[in-house]
């Protein structure tokens, strides 16, 4: 008998710790490039020419559900290096339909959007492509300058979020901050007995 339960306390705990390692956290995140297959890479770019145009990508991604609506907004840096032009929805089956401007340099603005049919959130989730210009107020000497994804305003949330089809619950999701000119990555030459005297 002990040995029965306890076969089962082990592929109960087993099961636990697979379902724990396959959940994941959804979140928003701002990328500087897309390669028109919907893969994004880029959450960091140094200042681009003054007067020129840059595409930034807000993507949804690890939803594991079917999306009906999302809200959220994104604070550019302070600094004004980069000019908010407009906001480009893609193209969904059944259309949607928004309130708002997605960046907000006084966090008093945001967007929030509805599908008039439920979006896959299995896979990457383009939200909206952002028509940014740069400014001659983009300068890396100022050092690194974030782009944070925060809650929509005015409403008291603390995060962004997403509805789920078809029982309409709503979720919050971790909102990521990308960066203006991140800056180099500090390296030092060394040798293996250095790096282990750290640890020691």
């Amino acid at each position: 008998m002990k040995r029965a339960l306890a076969g089962v306390l082990a592929i109960a705990f087993v099961g636990l710790m697979a379902a724990g390692a396959t959940a994941q956290v959804p979140f928003f995140q701002v990328y500087f490039d897309d390669d028109s297959n919907g893969s994004y890479g880029e959450t960091q770019a140094n200042c681009g020419p003054v007067n020129t145009f840059q595409n930034l990508y807000l993507v949804a991604l690890n939803w594991n559900m079917f999306v009906v609506a999302v809200d959220y907004q994104v604070v550019l840096p302070p600094s004004g290096a980069l000019l908010f032009v407009s906001d480009t929805l893609p193209t969904v089956p059944g259309g949607s339909i928004f309130l708002g401007a997605t960046p907000a340099n006084n966090s008093s603005e945001g967007l929030a959007i509805s599908y008039g049919l439920p979006r896959s959130g299995f896979s990457p989730m383009l939200i909206t492509t952002m028509s940014m210009l740069w400014t001659g107020a983009c300068n890396c000497a100022q050092g690194p300058q974030p782009l944070v994804v925060g809650p929509y305003p005015g409403v008291g949330k603390t995060t962004p979020s997403g509805v789920r089809w078809p029982d309409y619950v709503e979720f919050q999701a971790v909102g990521m901050t990308s960066m203006l000119c991140p800056g180099p990555v500090s390296t030092t030459t060394t040798t293996w007995g250095g790096v282990k005297a750290l640890y020691r």
